[in-house]
């Protein structure tokens, strides 16, 4: 419970005592601010138990962890920045170097004055390289542990940074603890928002120990994929009674099943299925039972219910399930027609009364599929919006917050971006839709920001009667899609603009640790100009540009490896307006089937006396975990001076990956990416529009407001989506 306090409150919990001693107390926050961390509330040693700095050290492993400090970040090129060699002086001496292996020139020579031979039988002749300023043999470039061992040596000695990105830190009593973990536990359960993969692990946990301590509405917990993580706690508490009380489909079943097993939640891949008790066959027979559309339900999922429907043994149990028994009959002779089949049909038929009378009984298709009914019937506004006045108070409120945005933008904007479940992007063209008369697309906006004005103003006014509003929060999107979304020290919605000093530079690193096979990951930075032309790139293949410097492709990972890039903003070439930084995965395992993390450091200064991985200047860390062939964690904005927080990956080629191959497709998702803050809802209009429909007087300055809305520390923070997503949608 500590540790998930501190990943995810930011949270050190204290007990009670005589204090903490002064000498105990500066230590405590020594360290802590080695570490780039500070409390906001320090006074409160003065009246914990001495005793708890005896859990100091597995406090500060957690915060290190945060801020990807628990691992040795070795790389090439131990005189990075200073010294990175010439791309064609280097390559021609690992060839010369690697014929001499293979022609057995070295055979016979050992360790000494002619040069060294590594673990893996490569002779590295010291005439050609001095392997002190390597971090990995530097013919085959896979790591070596002789070489990684010196290298981690070395590297810990250097000096840190005098630049401190800080991150506040509260002391909360023991006693406040359970409360405090059970509101975080609510805000997810409650979000209006899938919960992110990332956190699965820790809201099982809070569940099974928090239990029914943690008063749970079943009620208001609305996303599918979130009741998953429910009801298996719930199946494997053996709580049947619960399940049945849950569970309200077919599907909810189904991904339960697969949370259970650890498989994909999202049933986007195939699942494995548990053994299952006669018992257990009862009660899942019963709750398909009563399903209002279960035929159409089955058919969704069809070969898992068809794989899961010999575990159950449906036949056995025909005669006190009647219904289920005549669903899994018509799934195996597949003559279910489907609710979507049905729609796309009445739509080909162009049957405007059809398909809205269809659609009303889904009123979330109805709100997504608005501006496709619009453009397919023209002239049909009056009935089209008329059924969308009446299904809007069943539309859930985050597909009514994007529709304002999209309306205002889809006639103008040349692409638009699809983010799926898995984190992947489509970039799909406009024109396909064609355009909307202007005032379509204004009554479609103030129908749907009607019904959100009256939704919010349903739940009473806001706690205080000062507002204060960060204008700040116009950078910010909301993080309305978080499945998919990566672990990361600070969370923003994709698309969110963070400021950067220009002053500084811009660290760029990864880190990966194979597990079983060799993987190469490759950290690369592609310059767009202001069209998103390509205007070159430092990669691999190209380790040095103006301004930007690269330290060295290692192409193994058994101990963990690292890449760094360094941006001195300053210096980057006129023509270069955007930069945007891609993991390539070369070869090996994906990104989720390993330890792998990217993120960037704000330097004061960079030089190799100093550390290349300086913890304490860590800004932001997010964890790579998707399935696509190549990441695009960021892009830097030069002329607006932000960095757009993107956490995509897109597919490429099933191995070898590179900048060369990928730059064209790259461009175009940062074409959709850069308008995010205004074709997506931004933290600003969900603030504005909750302070127009619950009252309150808006003032400008943040002290002695009463509710306040920003970035960090707030009322209503932007970093804080568990509850930006059950509180404020």
């Amino acid at each position: 419970m500590e540790a998930i306090a501190i990943r995810r409150l930011r949270a050190l919990p204290l007990k009670r005592g005589a204090g903490i001693s002064t000498k105990g107390r500066l230590s405590v926050l020594a360290e802590l601010a080695a570490l780039g961390y500070r409390l906001r509330n320090p006074e409160l040693l003065d009246q914990a138990d001495p005793s708890w700095l005896e859990g100091h050290r597995l406090r500060i492993a957690e915060l290190k962890a945060l801020r990807g400090g628990d691992v040795d970040h070795v790389h090439l090129f131990l005189n990075f920045p200073d010294d990175i060699p010439d791309d064609d002086a280097h390559f021609a001496k690992r060839v010369v170097a690697y014929f001499g292996n293979l022609t057995g020139a070295y055979d016979g020579l050992e360790t000494g004055e002619e040069g060294e031979r590594l673990e893996n039988g490569v002779f590295v002749p010291r005439w050609l390289f001095d392997l002190r300023d390597f971090g990995a043999d530097p013919i085959t470039q896979l790591q070596s542990p002789s070489l990684y061992a010196r290298a981690k040596a070395r590297l810990k000695r250097r000096k840190a940074d005098r630049h401190v990105e800080w991150i506040d830190l509260e002391l909360v009593w023991e006693e406040e603890l359970t409360g405090r973990l059970a509101a975080y536990l609510r805000d997810n359960l409650y979000a209006k928002s899938s919960i992110k993969e990332a956190l699965h692990d820790d809201i099982k946990a809070l569940l099974l120990r928090l239990g029914d301590g943690a008063t749970l509405d079943p009620d208001r917990i609305s996303q599918s994929e979130t009741k998953a993580l429910v009801l298996a706690t719930y199946w494997q508490t053996q709580r049947p009674d619960a399940v049945l009380a849950l569970a309200r489909t077919p599907t909810d079943l189904l991904r339960m099943l697969a949370s259970i097993t650890g498989t994909d939640i999202s049933l986007a891949t195939k699942i494995r299925f548990p053994k299952l008790s006669r018992r257990q066959r009862r009660v899942l027979l019963q709750a398909l039972e009563r399903s209002p559309s279960l035929a159409e339900d089955l058919r969704r999922h069809r070969g898992l219910w068809l794989a899961l429907g010999k575990s159950v043994h449906v036949g056995e149990y025909a005669s006190a399930y009647p219904k289920s028994a005549a669903a899994f009959a018509a799934l195996r002779e597949g003559t279910i027609i489907t609710y979507a089949s049905e729609t796309e049909r009445l739509l080909q038929e162009r049957d405007l009364d059809g398909v809205l009378a269809h659609l009303r009984g889904r009123p979330g298709l109805l709100g997504r599929r608005l501006h496709e009914l619009l453009r397919r019937f023209k002239g049909g506004e009056e009935p089209i919006f008329a059924a969308f006045s009446e299904a809007a108070e069943r539309i859930p409120s985050k597909a009514l917050l994007v529709l304002d945005p999209y309306f205002a933008t889809i006639n103008r904007s040349e692409h638009r971006a699809v983010i799926n479940k898995r984190g992947k992007l489509k970039v799909l063209p406009n024109n396909s839709l064609g355009a909307l008369p202007p005032a379509v697309a204004q009554r479609a906006r103030t129908l749907a920001r009607d019904a959100l004005l009256r939704r919010f103003r349903a739940r009473g006014p806001l706690p205080g009667a000062k507002v204060w509003i960060d204008p700040e929060l116009s950078r910010y999107t909301v993080p309305l899609q978080q499945r998919a979304t990566s672990d990361a020290l600070l969370s923003f919605g994709r698309g969110s603009r963070i400021p950067v000093d220009f002053g500084k530079v811009l660290r760029l690193f990864i880190y990966w640790r194979q597990k079983e096979w060799r993987t190469d990951l490759d950290l690369s930075v592609i310059q767009f100009d202001a069209e998103l032309n390509y205007a070159g790139h430092v990669s691999y293949t190209n380790l040095q540009g103006a301004g930007i410097v690269h330290s060295g492709d290692i192409v193994s990972a058994p101990k963990g490896a690292a890449e760094f890039v360094d941006i001195t903003l300053r210096q980057l070439p006129p023509e270069a307006r955007y930069l945007a930084v891609e993991v390539n995965r070369f070869s090996g395992e994906e990104f989720a089937e390993m330890r792998c993390h990217a993120g960037w450091m704000i330097r004061e200064e960079v030089n190799a006396s100093l550390k290349t991985f300086d913890i304490k200047t860590v800004a932001n860390k997010l964890d790579l975990n998707g399935t696509g062939d190549y990441a695009v964690p960021l892009v830097v904005d030069l002329e607006a001076r932000e960095i757009i927080l993107t956490d995509l990956y897109m597919g490429g080629k099933t191995l070898h990956n590179d900048v060369e191959g990928s730059y064209a497709n790259v461009s175009l998702a940062c074409r959709a990416l850069r308008e995010f803050t205004t074709t997506r809802p931004s933290m600003l209009q969900l603030a504005e529009l909750h302070l127009e429909a619950r009252g309150g007087a808006r003032v400008d300055e943040r002290e002695g407001a009463d509710v306040t809305f920003g970035v960090h520390d707030c009322t209503y923070s932007a970093t804080d989506t568990a509850t930006i997503l059950s509180e404020l949608l």
